[in-house]
C-alpha cells in the first residue's frame, strides 16, 4: 500500500532555495507509488505565481511547475495567503483550505516533509 506524504512548504521563495527544492521532491514522490499532497503556506503561493525570475532558484521551478500544472495535481494552500498573494490559477488545481483543514490533511499523511 502507497504512504500518503504531505509536503508542506511555508518557506519564502523570495529568500529561500527550500521552495523549490521541495516542489522538486514533490515531483519525485508524485511519480512514484506514492500520494503526495502540497499544501502552500504564507508566501509560498509564490510559486505558482507564473513569473518565477525573482525567485531564489527560479530556473529549477520553470522546469517542475509546469509538470505538475499539467498533471493537475492540487495544490493546497492556505485561504489567508490566497488573500495577499495572486497565483497565476490559470491552469493550477488550487483547493483554497484553512488551517483546520491543514490540520486534517497532517493527520491524514503518514510521512511529512516540511520546507
Amino acid at each position: 500500500m502507497a504512504d500518503t506524504v504531505l509536503v508542506l512548504i511555508k518557506s519564502n521563495p523570495l529568500k529561500s532555495h527550500r521552495p523549490a527544492e521541495a516542489v522538486r521532491i514533490a515531483l519525485g514522490l508524485i511519480s512514484g507509488e506514492h500520494l503526495v499532497m502540497v499544501v502552500l503556506l504564507n508566501q509560498a503561493v509564490l510559486l505558482l505565481a507564473g513569473d518565477t525570475e525573482d525567485l531564489v532558484d527560479g530556473d529549477i521551478l520553470q522546469k517542475y511547475i509546469p509538470v505538475l500544472k499539467e498533471m493537475g495535481h492540487p495544490f493546497y494552500v492556505e485561504e489567508n495567503s490566497l488573500g495577499t498573494y495572486s497565483p497565476d490559477d490559470a491552469g493550477y488545481t488550487i483547493q483554497s483550505v484553512s488551517y483546520d483543514k491543514i490540520t486534517e490533511l497532517i493527520q491524514q499523511a503518514d510521512r511529512f516533509l516540511i520546507f
